[in-house]
């Protein structure tokens, strides 16, 4: 009986111990959620009977943690297959750990974990979801040391932390379970300050509330396409009550469909959806225009920069694409999205060319070489929905200059799932590890802005139409993270394994 409570209370701590779940498992789990596991396989006979049921244990705290990619509406049911692909592999992460838990130091086991999760960022495109770590970062005080080594290190924590207690060391877990908090309020105290006082910058982020099926025409579904006139119309509805100076206009990644040099759009039709939004035009619209165009007159218009998601081409390689535009100019600044999603964007093998034509897919992107910094008067980087998960790489336009961090996001694929929530929690981290705001516009998603320290300024619900108009602190500070990014906890990682082969040597 007490063995299956262990387990019990530890499923439950550890498969709802993500902010989007539950603040409170997620910070129980990170103190004790799997060390009560570990109690429970310590009796176990043998080391295989260990590994069998700490693998079912992990595959059934992935199943609840992933479970949106249950929603099959835009997916298909192969995705069923992923889902239960992923759920099982990370569960055998999490049964080779559980070997090793009595047998090698804590700081060797917690550095093997953390080793696991960094190796993910590189199969295919990389997974990043579900790290220990991010179940710190349910308290805006915990979270401050992911400024110091990264969602790696906080993972490299919670391991660490679990092993103390599993171990009986009870002063230890509670240094352990106290430091994350202290330096928080410490971090906090410091800068809180200095942050109030910063110069603030106006940006409204359009959330445009449209459904993938809404967005792009998709076979069964075609009657609930909106047309892209239509699309440009309900932006300016949207932009139509805001009458403050604003500094940027953000848009969401593929923020209407077709290529955005493509002129697709009547002169004449452009100028009356203008005049009935936003009042006269300074000159007759003629011809055909494109998407760009309607970014440029966006930004004449409010005398305000304009960042949008379109699609862009060359040749025949199709971009999917960030565009920057100033007010008075006619030239654009692009930036191409770089790790590109398996199969929905890019195909991994040909030999899955059949497959992906079954759902229609027969065409695909081609992936960015270089991260880039826009011009600004804060200069900033864009990522495109899943690339802000990834810590490397935003650390990386953080040591290239950017000061504000915007990610461009579509999370309409996986409607009525706790996703959208699961990837601002993804992206509030980067803002932390990096000393620098960010803000988020979503065609459905949790559209928001955050800053420096990691406080939600504002934000939208998921799948309303709607703009936020936020004023964003640009205040930022060195962090360690920003320096080293991932190298800082990786050299704790490999020095502490060097040290358990040296000694296995010796003995």
């Amino acid at each position: 009986m007490k063995t299956a409570l262990y387990i019990l209370i530890s499923f439950l701590l550890v498969a709802f111990g993500q902010p989007a779940f539950s603040s409170f498992c997620s910070l129980v789990a990170a103190s004790l959620g799997y060390a009560l596991i570990w109690k429970a396989l310590t009796p176990l006979p043998s080391k295989k009977h260990r590994f069998y049921a700490a693998t079912a244990w992990f595959f059934a705290v992935q199943l609840v943690q992933l479970s949106w990619m249950t929603s099959i509406e835009f997916q298909g049911l192969y995705i069923l297959g992923v889902y239960a692909g992923l759920s099982l592999g990370l569960g055998l992460q999490f049964g080779l750990l559980s070997q090793w838990v009595d047998r090698f130091p804590h700081i060797a086991v917690a550095a093997l974990w953390t080793i696991f999760e960094w190796v993910r960022l590189f199969l295919l495109s990389g997974f990043t979801w579900n790290p220990v770590g991010l179940s710190l970062t349910a308290s805006i005080y915990s979270l401050q040391m992911a400024s110091i080594w990264g969602v790696l290190g906080l993972s490299y924590w919670v391991i660490l932390t679990n092993l103390a207690f599993w171990n009986k060391k009870y002063y230890a877990w509670g240094a352990l379970t106290l430091v994350p908090y202290l330096f928080g309020v410490v971090q906090m105290s410091y800068r809180g300050p200095e942050l109030d006082k910063s110069p603030r910058l106006s940006i409204a982020l359009i959330q445009t509330g449209l459904l993938p099926s809404q967005k792009v025409p998709l076979q069964g579904r075609l009657e609930e396409f909106v047309s892209p006139y239509a699309q440009w119309e309900q932006i300016l509805s949207l932009l139509q009550p805001v009458h403050e100076p604003l500094d940027l206009i953000v848009l969401p990644e593929y923020a209407v469909p077709v290529v955005a040099e493509l002129p697709l759009y009547r002169g004449e039709a452009v100028q009356k959806i203008f005049e009935q939004k936003l009042g006269s035009v300074s000159e007759a619209i003629a011809g055909k225009v494109s998407n760009l165009f309607w970014m440029h007159k966006l930004a004449n218009h409010f005398s305000a920069e304009v960042v949008a998601g379109l699609d862009a081409q060359e040749g025949n390689q199709f971009f999917s694409s960030a565009f920057h535009v100033q007010p008075t100019t006619l030239s654009e600044t692009r930036y191409d999205k770089q790790i590109l999603m398996p199969l929905a964007e890019y195909l991994p093998f040909t030999w899955l060319k059949t497959f992906t034509a079954a759902y229609g897919i027969t065409s695909f992107f081609t992936p960015g070489r270089e991260t880039k910094i826009f011009p600004s008067k804060v200069p900033f980087a864009v990522s495109i929905c899943y690339e802000e998960t990834f810590g490397h790489l935003m650390q990386h336009a953080r040591q290239k200059g950017a000061e504000l961090f915007i990610n461009l996001t579509n999370d309409g694929w996986y409607p009525g799932t706790l996703l959208p929530q699961e990837h601002f929690d993804h992206g509030r981290v980067r803002a932390v590890e990096n000393g620098i705001p960010l803000v988020r516009a979503c065609n459905t998603g949790v559209t928001a802005g955050v800053d420096s320290l990691g406080h939600v300024i504002g934000s939208l619900p998921d799948q309303t139409a709607a703009v936020l108009t936020l004023h964003v602190p640009t205040y930022k500070y060195f962090t360690l993270y920003s320096w080293w990014g991932n190298i800082g906890i990786l050299t704790i990682c490999f020095f502490s394994l060097a040290l358990l082969v040296r000694n296995i040597k010796i003995r």
